[in-house]
């Protein structure tokens, strides 16, 4: 059966009484932060990558979901951070040209990247889910997912700064009357999977202190 946001209007009356309750902060991130060594004086934003690379059980349709998360996940990341002095953004082509002989997974490319870009920050964003919705905006077979991390490292003793996760599949405001205000602030319709990608890297970049 189709899920719908037509018949909300019958539950308006409710919607008033709970329209101050909403899913509490933090309820799909999970964040963790260490105490500033000092502050970085350039963080190099890598491009977003897909967890294809650790999850043999991806086929190739989702695989080519997943990238085409990661291209759009890149261009808002860039777009956001653009004009930030201490952003640098690093294409595909130079990570592969700045890091081809190099061992140590991702400790090893991070201290790499930051040795040669003079960057003592490295910003990593993965996509792991990238579930486009079923339906239009105002009826919906399926909702939009997306699921992503984003974790800042420090480039010369290779620990974790700060990081950041997300992960939602739009719940319709009649199967959780606590969504109210998230569905309101959504014009009470399905999200694209690229908007709900685009608010989740907003909100997480905003909590970054780091990025400010």
């Amino acid at each position: 059966m189709k899920k719908t946001f037509g018949l909300f209007l019958c539950y308006c009356c409710a919607a008033i009484l709970f329209s101050s309750c909403s899913s509490q902060p933090g309820s799909n991130s999970s964040e963790e932060m260490q105490a500033p060594i000092q502050p970085l004086s350039c963080i190099a934003v890598l491009p977003v990558r897909t967890s294809v690379n650790q999850d043999t059980t991806i086929d190739y349709a989702k695989a080519q979901s997943l990238q085409d998360g990661a291209v759009y996940a890149t261009d808002v990341i860039n777009r956001e951070l653009q004009g930030n002095p201490r952003v640098l953004f690093v294409t595909s082509s130079q990570v592969d040209s700045l890091v081809s002989q190099v061992t140590g997974g991702v400790s090893g490319t991070v201290g790499a990247l930051g040795q040669k870009l003079k960057c003592d920050g490295v910003l990593l964003t993965t996509v792991s889910r990238f579930q486009q919705r079923e339906g239009t905006e105002y009826s919906a077979d399926s909702p939009a997912s997306v699921d992503f991390s984003m974790v800042l490292r420090h480039s010369g003793q290779g620990n974790i700064l700060w990081s950041a996760d997300f992960r939602e599949e739009q719940e319709s405001f009649l199967s959780n009357i606590l969504s109210f205000t998230k569905a309101k602030n959504r014009g009470f319709k399905w999200v694209s999977a690229e908007q709900l990608l685009e608010q989740g890297i907003i909100e997480r970049l905003e909590d970054c202190p780091y990025l400010q």
